[in-house]
């Protein structure tokens, strides 16, 4: 990134009310398609999920728990991408690979609680070149993924609450009403 672009970003993240619109409460909508094929809105971008071969699905899409690695990865990249336009290192190469495993899938729909199906330990590992001393991409690097907020998101209790409305035969979105 060019010099000004990096002192427009700097100020925009001292700046609590320039901060305030990334904050937001954030809305996505996801709508059964066929099978365990899901679609979801996210601002008009369109994110596709399915199960595996192995759930009987046809596996047109990464499943919803690769989407949580992905959002991870993606998140401490771009946390990366920012502390080095930050300080001005030119960035050559950065890529974050995100892996995990569960230890007990079959546990699925069942409350939440000890036994239920949930990620064991989630692996983030970098790997970057870029023009700074090792020491300074290291620290970066640990406070990138400790300060990530989708890390945090993950790591920390977060409530989730859940409400459900029953809709009226013929009254689904789309359907069309005589």
């Amino acid at each position: 990134m060019d010099s000004r672009l990096r002192v427009e970003l700097g100020a925009k993240l001292t700046d609590a009310l320039r901060v305030q619109p990334v904050s937001r409460p954030w809305a996505t909508i996801t709508t059964w398609d066929d099978g365990f094929h899901t679609v979801t809105s996210a601002r008009g971008h369109r994110i596709d999920a399915d199960e595996t071969v192995d759930f009987g699905a046809s596996d047109s899409a990464p499943t919803a728990y690769e989407h949580v690695l992905g959002a991870l990865g993606a998140c401490v990249a771009a946390g990366m991408v920012l502390q080095v336009t930050l300080r001005g290192i030119v960035l050559r190469h950065l890529s974050v690979e995100v892996s995990g495993g569960f230890d007990n899938l079959l546990q699925t729909g069942e409350p939440a609680g000890e036994g239920t199906a949930a990620h064991t330990a989630l692996r983030v590992t970098g790997s970057i070149s870029a023009e700074a001393d090792d020491e300074v991409l290291r620290d970066l690097w640990d406070r990138v993924v400790s300060g990530s907020p989708v890390a945090n998101t993950i790591r920390r209790p977060t409530p989730v609450v859940a409400g459900l409305r029953i809709i009226d035969p013929g009254q689904e979105p789309g359907h069309a009403t005589r």
